[in-house]
């Protein structure tokens, strides 16, 4: 009795169609692979030029750089004060009352009854309760003329009305000692609501 062996089995190769017909189902993936490829490579080649280049001009990149950066900072930060900064406004122009006129031009004359008629009730009211009244005023004023001094022009700077009506009245006045020597004082007049002095305040001169 003769046994034969089993034949081998030959795996099928695919034919021609069935091989385009894979291509044409993986063709778009293929595709895209390939533009991934350009494009990596175009990146790569952009990266290596940039470095070679910064690394032949570094001072050159590294001036642009600070240019960049502190121009971003200055807008952002114009950008961020216009929105977080309160408005700043303009007080709307007041003329001042004829109190303080008075008292600037008896100042100027070393007149201290004209200057204590200038002052408000309640001025005075609070000058006579600290120990000061018209006499040792008068006294202040000329010992003030006595040591030299000479009260010169005074100008106006500008005023603010509460809604209260009383108000704040700001002067540069120049003042000489006895030596002639020329200085600039500010003087800060608060009016109450009936146009007369509450308070007179010269810092410099205290």
């Amino acid at each position: 009795m003769t046994v034969t062996a089993p034949a081998p089995t030959v795996p099928q190769l695919p034919g021609p169609v069935h091989r385009r017909r894979v291509r044409l189902l993986l063709w778009p993936f293929l595709a895209v692979v390939q533009v991934l490829r350009v494009i990596l490579r175009k990146l790569l080649w952009v990266t290596i030029r940039t470095v070679r280049f910064a690394w032949r001009h570094l001072l050159v990149v590294i001036l642009v750089a600070l240019g960049a950066f502190y121009a971003s900072r200055a807008l952002l930060t114009e950008q961020g004060g216009s929105v977080n900064e309160p408005a700043v406004r303009t007080a709307p122009v007041i003329a001042p009352p004829p109190s303080v006129r008075a008292y600037l031009e008896a100042q100027r004359d070393f007149d201290a009854e004209r200057m204590w008629q200038t002052l408000s009730p309640e001025a005075k009211a609070r000058r006579l309760a600290s120990g000061e009244s018209l006499a040792t005023f008068r006294q202040s004023i000329q010992l003030l003329q006595e040591q030299g001094f000479r009260f010169e022009d005074s100008t106006y700077v500008g005023g603010y009305r509460l809604p209260d009506g009383q108000a704040y009245y700001f002067y540069v006045t120049e003042v000489r000692n006895a030596n002639d020597q020329r200085g600039m004082v500010y003087q800060i007049f608060w009016v109450d609501s009936d146009g007369l002095i509450f308070l007179v305040d010269t810092p410099q001169l205290q």
